[in-house]
């Protein structure tokens, strides 16, 4: 497929202009910037069922144009429509639905792609202070409680760890009323007069055995708390480290022993394994949950589903769920579906205190084989900026420069979007320039052999000429009023224009 430019179309919200009212109107406006590729930005998932909306499509695809979609994304909506990574029951059960939604719904009107951001869910560090409801879900979807009745080890580890214990309030008077029921029970089946004679090591089981019946039935029911989806994320992440998952083998590498899971700096370690974890229970669901398998709608309509990296949060760049380059190329890998990608956005990966070059270093070879699209931007301190890209400018070569570490790792084929934040003439100046950067690319030429037409200007043309002029003219300059014999300021033209009192005349047209 080679390379293909394209420009995003931008939110009628925010643009209102009737042109970008309509996914139609949306793909059509992409012809006036010079390209024939549109990423749609959906506004809400309501844009897809527009009255006879394929029918417009269709006749807008006649005129050689194609589009792909960005998918709902909190930076424009405020809240997390499509929590993927989300172990609040809920959560999951909204994200699910808004993925079929996106998936039936592009894949109808004959989408290349939908983009997603990976995750936008609170990062785990300050889910401290968040209001969350206590029914959570292993990476299916299921109770909580089910995935502990299977793997009674890790319900065992739970309830033993302090760092487990300080979240909710299972552990205080639930336990107690529990325990305190339970030892009148086996006082009247023992034929006691009082809990008082239940021997000591009777009453310590007892009161083991109330502490596990309450910690599943505590985050599995409807309940509020501060942050229990810190909970599902311990014993998630336990669970991997027991089976040696190779999803957390390559994302952490590591066994991480129990006093050091809960601690904030390692928390950037292992929390985007388990988010990833969660995403993969989506794309492979269990029958039971009744959830559909996304995996076959992707193959029936060939389109991809590609994760992005999100804008980190304020305060909290370290902290994001998932949004290395790595983590979402293993992530991908594991749906075990060709057709779940990554993108690579610059600029949002700086704004989660990533350094793209480096990131781009960490992917292991071939790794660009699953990297369909590159938001074309430059990273900066501020972002989303969407700063245009000029001939001739650094953030040319820049780009150049990432774009070719990335296709000596596989990237050889895919989108680049230019995602819309200025007039429609940045916008062209930025495609002009992508053109330049796609001409050498596809040569293969390395960075520092870049020849000056990659910069638009050739090697005889007017503007080196008049250089190499001015170079030759000057070239002594250094010596001037160190010479002993008289010097000359003018050439023989130059002298006759002097005479003749028209010298700044011939100094605005001496290089022409």
């Amino acid at each position: 497929m080679g390379y293909t430019i394209g420009v995003s179309s931008g939110y009628w919200s925010i643009k209102k202009d009737t042109a970008l009212l309509g996914i139609d109107r949306k793909i059509q406006w992409a012809a006036t910037a010079g390209v024939r590729h549109t990423q749609v930005d959906i506004e809400n998932i309501t844009e897809l069922i527009e009255p006879k909306l394929k029918d417009k499509v269709e006749r807008t695809k006649k005129l050689g144009l194609t589009f792909g979609f960005h998918g709902e994304a909190k930076a424009y909506k405020g809240m997390d429509t499509m929590p993927l990574t989300s172990a609040i029951e809920p959560d999951y059960f909204r994200a699910h639905e808004r993925l079929l939604i996106h998936i039936r719904g592009c894949g109808e009107l004959g989408g290349k792609y939908i983009n997603s951001h990976a995750s936008e869910s609170s990062p785990l560090i300050i889910l401290w202070h968040e209001l969350q409801p206590t029914t959570l879900v292993d990476v299916w979807g299921r109770k909580l409680s089910k995935f502990l009745e299977e793997n009674d080890d890790l319900l065992e580890w739970a309830i033993s760890q302090d760092f487990i214990e300080e979240i909710g309030h299972w552990a205080g008077y639930p336990v107690n009323v529990k325990t305190s029921d339970k030892a009148k029970e086996y006082a009247i089946k023992n034929k006691l007069k009082s809990i008082d004679q239940i021997p000591q090591d009777a009453l310590k089981k007892i009161h083991h055995e109330a502490r596990r019946e309450v910690f599943k039935e505590y985050f599995s029911t409807a309940d509020q708390s501060y942050g229990p989806e810190r909970v599902a994320y311990y014993i998630i992440a336990k669970w991997m480290m027991k089976k040696r998952d190779p999803l957390w083998m390559n994302i952490v590498g590591r066994i991480i022993k129990d006093e050091e899971l809960s601690k904030p700096k390692i928390l950037e370690e292992w929390v985007p394994a388990v988010a990833g974890k969660y995403i993969w229970g989506h794309f492979n669901p269990k029958p039971e949950t009744g959830y559909s398998d996304p995996k076959p709608l992707l193959e029936k309509y060939k389109i991809y589903w590609l994760f992005e990296t999100s804008m980190g949060i304020s305060g909290y760049e370290l902290y994001m769920r998932l949004g290395r380059l790595k983590d979402m190329y293993y992530t991908s890998i594991a749906t075990g579906s060709k057709w779940v990608g990554v993108t690579m956005d610059m600029e949002h990966m700086m704004g989660c205190n990533l350094d793209p070059k480096k990131e781009i270093e960490l992917l292991p070879p071939k790794a660009g084989e699953r990297l369909k699209l590159i938001h074309i931007t430059v990273p900066t301190s501020h972002n989303p900026s969407h700063l245009p890209i000029y001939m001739a400018s650094e953030a040319q070569l820049y780009i150049y420069e990432r774009l070719y570490e990335l296709r000596k790792k596989g990237f050889k084929d895919g989108w680049w979007i230019f995602e819309r934040g200025g007039e429609e003439g940045q916008i062209k100046q930025t495609t002009l320039a992508m053109r330049k950067v796609r001409e050498f690319l596809e040569k293969n030429i390395e960075p520092k052999e870049l020849p000056l037409e990659f910069f638009g200007m050739k090697p005889a043309g007017p503007e080196i000429s008049r250089q190499r002029v001015i170079i030759q003219e000057h070239k002594m300059d250094p010596l001037k009023g160190l010479l002993h014999v008289s010097e000359e300021e003018f050439t023989f033209l130059g002298t006759a224009a002097r005479q003749r009192g028209k010298l700044e005349e011939w100094k605005k047209e001496r290089y022409r």
